[in-house]
């Protein structure tokens, strides 16, 4: 019973004279290993996910606890050993808060770096949908962005403007025949015929009141459908602004615009590529460039999350 009472105090102490040494040694083997992991998992377009601080940090946690042990403080004088001892812990403290201040300006970069993709992708957004509206008009993307600006706030998007509905009592033919069906410019002169203003015969017409309808086209500019405070807002969009819309928000350098033709389902078909030239990121690191479109098939796909 003594003997086993004696091995129970014996493991007990041996258990608390290491307890401090171990502690340190976990610790300095955890960071090492995330470190180590980190690396491992790095590649050529994305940075350490651990800084290097981490690894010092770990290194002398595990020579702290290497010094800590029982076995080594036997052989160490004690003046030197809490000279080590202190360099130890103050150095592992210096690399933790140091590993501390990388992981939060890593956190602070990839803030601003989804940030600055989310303005950089609205922007070729805007520009895409403004080529595509472009190329319904003209029949072919513009490799130009003055040629772009030019189409953008010029009245050249149809727009079909009907008022007025046909029904079985006067069906479109016979609105038609009758010469019912006017356009938009003849409802002044109807109205003044009739002796009504203006208001009063589309608000009629509007409501089936009377025999008349409008069907007309009218031209507006891409801007005023697209582009304007209201209609951003309704869409929840943010404001365009013209003047820096063909521009990498990183640099302010203008956006690549190319255009070709390619081949498909044996047509020749226009296709257009535009990119961010400068994308954000670090220096030396490989970085994904934003674009849409392709000068190879004829799509203007982009190449970020839809």
């Amino acid at each position: 019973m003594n003997d086993s009472n004696d091995k129970y105090r014996n493991l007990l102490f041996l258990v608390r004279s290491h307890s401090f040494s171990l502690i340190l040694l976990v610790a300095g083997i955890a960071w090492t290993t995330m470190y180590i992991r980190s690396v491992m998992a790095s590649t050529d377009t994305a940075d350490l996910s651990q800084p290097t601080e981490m690894l010092f940090a770990g290194l002398a946690l595990i020579i702290s606890a290497v010094l800590a042990m029982p076995a080594v403080l036997d052989r160490i004088p004690q003046k030197a050993y809490r000279v080590l001892m202190a360099i130890g812990v103050v150095g592992a403290a210096y690399f933790f808060m140091a590993s501390t201040n990388s992981v939060l300006d890593e956190e602070q970069f990839l803030a601003d770096q989804k940030a600055m993709n989310a303005l950089t992708i609205q922007r070729l957004t805007d520009i895409r949908d403004a080529q595509v509206a472009y190329k319904e008009v003209n029949g072919g993307f513009t490799d130009s962005f003055d040629s772009l600006f030019a189409f953008i706030g010029a009245p050249l998007v149809p727009l079909n403007f009907s008022i007025g509905s046909f029904h079985d009592t006067l069906p479109e033919a016979m609105c038609f025949e009758e010469g019912y069906v006017i356009k938009r410019s003849d409802v002044p002169g109807i109205a003044a015929e009739l002796g009504w203003d203006e208001q009063t015969l589309l608000d009629s017409i509007t409501a089936d009141a009377v025999a008349y309808k409008v069907r007309d086209t009218l031209y507006t500019s891409f801007f005023a459908e697209n582009f304007a405070d209201k209609k951003r807002t309704d869409k929840k969009l943010p404001p365009v602004n013209l003047d820096s819309l063909t521009f990498s928000p990183t640099s302010g350098e203008r956006f690549m615009l190319d255009t070709t033709y390619v081949e498909q389902s044996g047509l020749r078909v226009s296709a257009i590529r535009v990119q961010d030239p400068t994308p954000f990121g670090r220096a030396n690191v490989k970085k994904d460039t934003l674009r849409f479109g392709s000068l190879v098939e004829a799509h203007t796909d982009g190449n970020w999350r839809q």
